[in-house]
């Protein structure tokens, strides 16, 4: 049943335009201007192209916010007048909510993915192993998607939910140095680079695309599975809870 509800679930998130438009072509347009302007700049710190550098920060940095969507479907079909219907359903609540979280997942990844496939193919944006960067966009997409679920099951308010949703993906902007670097020395560096969802994503692709910093990357992708489990378990005993 979840599984069937998910396949519908993920059709229902087909029709939201708005969400398709933030978080699809949006950051697909940001790409093309900002392409445009680096032309065939190369970055100093990684050595490849800037317009690859910015069409993978540009990807994951709209990929952080996709959690919006686990957020408000929850909020709609589960936390508002609309949850009484949802006892009429032949499973409990909380198999729906796992409905909307697999279903914005991937839907989520098929939206990133979809902006490396544009970025491969009229830039020649070079991306390394896609195999491994799509294994890579469904592992940062799912710990987001459980952190924002966690936000709106475990916060009474849905708009300090909201808050704090936009709140964690500025911050991961901010300490992975994406519009300024942080201060020198040992903790702001580690914090840079292992802190949150987007720099640990940022970590694996830059791997991909570069064959470099492999340590890096193995150790990202550790901690990004650990979070992924320690966040599952505290949406359970959240969503427990909640949707009791």
């Amino acid at each position: 049943m979840v599984i069937r509800s998910s396949y519908f679930m993920f059709r229902r998130l087909f029709r939201n335009y708005i969400g398709i438009a933030i978080l699809l072509l949006l950051p697909i347009a940001l790409i093309t201007v900002l392409g445009l302007i680096a032309d065939d700049a190369t970055s100093d710190t990684l050595g490849i192209p800037m317009k690859d550098q910015v069409s993978v920060t540009m990807m994951l940095s709209f990929l952080l916010f996709g959690g919006f969507f686990t957020m408000e479907y929850v909020k709609e079909d589960l936390l508002s007048s609309m949850k009484w219907r949802m006892n009429s359903l032949p499973y409990p609540a909380y198999k729906h909510a796992y409905s909307i979280l697999i279903s914005c997942t991937f839907f989520n990844v098929l939206q990133s993915f979809l902006i490396v496939l544009y970025t491969l193919f009229v830039y020649g944006v070079n991306w390394g192993n896609l195999g491994f960067v799509l294994v890579i966009l469904i592992v940062v997409s799912t710990v987001c998607q459980f952190i924002f679920i966690n936000f709106v099951l475990g916060v009474k308010n849905y708009k300090t939910a909201e808050r704090l949703g936009t709140g964690f993906g500025l911050a991961c902007l901010m300490v992975s140095e994406v519009w300024f670097p942080l201060p020198e020395g040992g903790f702001f560096q580690l914090l840079s680079t292992y802190s949150n969802p987007f720099a640990l994503g940022q970590n694996l692709i830059f791997t991909t695309i570069t064959g470099e910093n492999i340590d890096t990357a193995i150790i990202s992708f550790i901690i990004l599975l650990v979070s992924a489990i320690i966040l599952a378990i505290s949406g359970v005993c959240f969503g427990r809870r909640k949707l009791a």
